[in-house]
């Protein structure tokens, strides 16, 4: 019996091993489970989460697009502002070198100026010389008028004694009317 109960003992100890093989495997089969449970959840999360950030990903880059095509829109209308700021800097810049080209001749200007405010001043010099001439003209011609007057006064004077002379000769004639026409 030594064999049978070798061979008894080997089952027996192969059957408790494989009872606890089995009942390991039941455990480790339930833990497997629980993992696949959780892994599975976790990758639903996961995939949720990725799914979500893709969504919010496409949204941020649509309004990416669009805010890089309204910045590159802006670009342009910018490119063509500053277009006509250099082509109105290029008339300002002329109109600068025409200022300094006139701001050149303000002292030639002054010059004239000074020249003409001195010929005025003599301009004036000259019209108060003929203010003084004319008040002398006018005293003189009023002198003149006085002269005449004087004259005229003179010439009434002499007509009346030329009226007073002819009355005389008038008087001292009449006796020889007497005599009729033999006196004449």
């Amino acid at each position: 019996m030594n064999q049978e109960q070798e061979i008894s003992t080997t089952i027996h100890t192969m059957t408790q091993t494989l009872d606890t093989f089995h009942a390991d495997m039941t455990v480790m089969d339930a833990r497997s489970d629980d993992i696949a449970r959780h892994t599975t959840r976790l990758i639903r999360m996961v995939l949720t989460i990725l799914a979500g950030s893709s969504a919010i990903i496409m949204f941020l880059l649509t309004d990416l697009t669009d805010s890089m095509s309204a910045m590159i829109e802006n670009m342009n209308t910018m490119y063509s502002h500053f277009g006509l700021v250099s082509k109105n800097m290029h008339h300002i810049t002329g109109s600068v070198i025409n200022m300094g080209d006139n701001i050149q001749g303000i002292p030639a200007i002054a010059k004239s100026m000074q020249h003409m405010n001195k010929d005025v001043k003599g301009m004036n010099g000259a019209v108060a010389n003929m203010n003084q001439n004319i008040q002398s003209m006018e005293r003189h011609i009023g002198q003149i008028d006085g002269g005449v007057a004087e004259m005229s006064g003179r010439f009434v004077s002499v007509t009346r004694a030329v009226n007073h002379m002819n009355y005389n000769v008038n008087q001292m004639a009449k006796p020889t009317d007497l005599l009729g026409p033999l006196g004449r």
